[in-house]
């Protein structure tokens, strides 16, 4: 229930009405109010690899023994094949820190990390076929599914 204590959206209010959805937007200093939307999750294949990928990819990143056998998917056309990294891989300690010069070589901006910066270009090596970065110009060996 929302709680309005001045007249309605002359102060600060939050909450749901019915179907009507108060907010506050900090960044304009407004309130705003719209109708409740339920949000559309299809759950498909192709969402699903993508999702899977980007979990995956950080799992990597914090877990160093997680590498072999690590299921991603790679496009294929308009589908995504299952992929793993080769057993014997690792990252280590020294591929992070080579992304985080990446960042501050390529001057990516303040707030993209080396574990951002990671996952995505990355995504985007999966999402064109190519394969996995393992540090900066460096691929990991794969194998198929």
């Amino acid at each position: 229930m929302a709680k309005v204590k001045l007249p309605l959206l002359s102060a600060q209010v939050s909450n749901k009405v019915g179907d009507i959805v108060y907010y506050h937007r900090g960044d304009f200093g407004i309130n705003v109010a719209r109708i409740l939307t339920k949000p559309k999750n299809p759950r498909t294949p192709n969402q699903q690899a993508i999702r899977t990928n980007i979990a995956n990819l950080m799992q990597l990143w914090l877990d160093r023994t997680f590498a072999a056998g690590l299921p991603l998917y790679i496009r294929e056309g308009d589908t995504f094949k299952p992929i793993a990294i080769a057993t014997g891989e690792t990252f280590t300690d020294e591929d992070r820190e080579a992304w985080k010069n990446y960042v501050h070589v390529t001057r990516q901006g303040y707030k993209v990390t080396g574990r951002l910066a990671f996952i995505g270009v990355n995504m985007q090596l999966l999402n064109e076929g190519r394969g996995v970065l393992k540090r900066p110009g460096v691929f990991f060996n794969i194998k198929d599914l």
